[in-house]
């Protein structure tokens, strides 16, 4: 299958197991200049498979209780000393990008590993990975690495216009990215352009949100900005039509996209709502402390842990706190038969909520798991991860 890249000729174009071959001999060649250099620029082996397993600790049985059952496990290359930096969960595909700069590929289907592919050294930090369709890009905070779905093979190895501080978002064909200085802009991997730029008054460090085909910004010091990608321009609101909105500190957590709103867990001890059309902010709740937890969204409600209210509902149209669960935390995974699993990483637990009254239904205990992700956001399966690369699948039960 030919695709733009290969029009244009590639740069680096050989085989995911030739890759992984020729990135072993620069390892040893990196390790051997690497003596005597700090911890974190060491370079190891892969952890091993019999190491992965040991990392998880919970009880499959257990998750029955939930609606689960155990399907498959895998173990995606994950270099020692490192750990599992970016996940991005697909129907067909999961893919894996660990710390010391290896992506691989996980068949969704039976757990096998598709491929695994050395983008750069070990020490090249990577700020996150997107797909289109049969392309996955994944990009450093200089290049941007194109490569195949399928096979692993490497279609493309640009050099980004600026250094970017933000992995790629994919929006209406484009990759948005956030800088350093504050500049945001839209790039064209398949012309190798910069579409647009655009500036706010601070760092941008979160992804961009795509709110309904508008691009929210939102920079550390509590800019933010709607942008039409089509044209790279601001969206003027109703009312000033002030640039953006400013919070009164950046997110302590990654906004989050509802049908038509952009929702901002704030360091300003708050959670705001903004929406596109106007110049105000729609609603805010005021809360104890910095609000360091990712909302999640399910039908018209926002499922969030707030500072000594614990998890909570909030209505997404009028910020009203629905009800609250003091002493459980966590972020919503997704629902299964009715109910929200929601994954504390901290207690490393699973809870089963039910979204209209906040009733606790089950608790399970899942040591040593770090992350649970979903392919969708009813009845899919589900993800347990742990540091060092174990994936554990649990189907939802018939």
């Amino acid at each position: 299958m030919r695709t733009p890249f290969d029009m244009r000729g590639r740069r680096l174009g050989l085989p995911a197991r030739r890759l992984l071959a020729m990135a072993s001999i620069g390892l040893a060649l990196a390790g051997l200049a690497s003596v005597g250099c700090a911890g974190s620029n060491r370079i190891g082996p892969p952890i091993s498979a019999r190491q992965q397993e040991a990392s998880a600790r919970f009880d499959s049985a257990q998750l029955r209780t939930l609606g689960y059952s155990r399907g498959w496990r895998a173990y995606p290359v994950v270099t020692r000393g490192k750990r599992v930096e970016q996940v991005a969960v697909y129907d067909d595909i999961i893919l894996v990008l660990e710390g010391g700069s290896t992506l691989s590929a996980i068949d969704a289907v039976d757990g096998s590993i598709r491929w695994s592919s050395q983008l750069d050294t070990p020490i090249t930090p990577f700020l996150g990975i997107e797909r289109e369709g049969n392309l996955v890009y994944a990009n450093s905070t200089s290049e941007l690495y194109v490569l195949d779905a399928l096979t692993g093979e490497l279609r493309a190895r640009q050099s980004l216009p600026l250094v970017v501080t933000t992995g790629a978002v994919r929006v209406n064909g484009q990759l948005l990215f956030g800088c350093a200085d504050g500049q945001i802009f839209g790039y064209m991997p398949t012309r190798q352009v910069k579409l647009w730029g655009n500036q706010l008054n601070h760092p941008v460090g979160h992804r961009a949100v795509d709110v309904g085909g508008i691009a929210a910004f939102v920079s550390t010091g509590g800019d933010v900005m709607f942008i039409d990608p089509s044209r790279g321009a601001r969206v003027m609101r109703a009312g000033n039509g002030a640039q953006f909105n400013a919070l009164f500190d950046g997110p302590g957590a990654p906004p989050m996209a509802a049908p038509g709103i952009l929702l901002v867990p704030s360091n300003d001890q708050s959670l705001w709502a903004f929406t596109p059309a106007s110049s105000r902010h729609l609603w805010r709740v005021p809360t104890d402390g910095p609000v360091t937890s990712r909302p999640g969204v399910h039908g018209d409600t926002a499922f969030i842990t707030l500072p000594n209210l614990g998890f909570s509902a909030v209505d997404i149209g009028t910020g009203e706190i629905e009800w609250s669960l003091a002493g459980v935390d966590g972020e919503l995974v997704c629902v299964r038969d009715g109910l929200l699993i929601v994954f504390d990483a901290r207690r490393q637990t699973i809870t089963q909520i039910d979204p209209a009254t906040g009733d606790v239904f089950a608790t399970v205990p899942v040591p040593g798991v770090r992350q649970v992700r979903a392919a969708g956001m009813v009845d899919a399966p589900i993800y347990l991860i742990t540091d060092v690369g174990l994936f554990a699948r649990f189907n939802p039960d018939a």
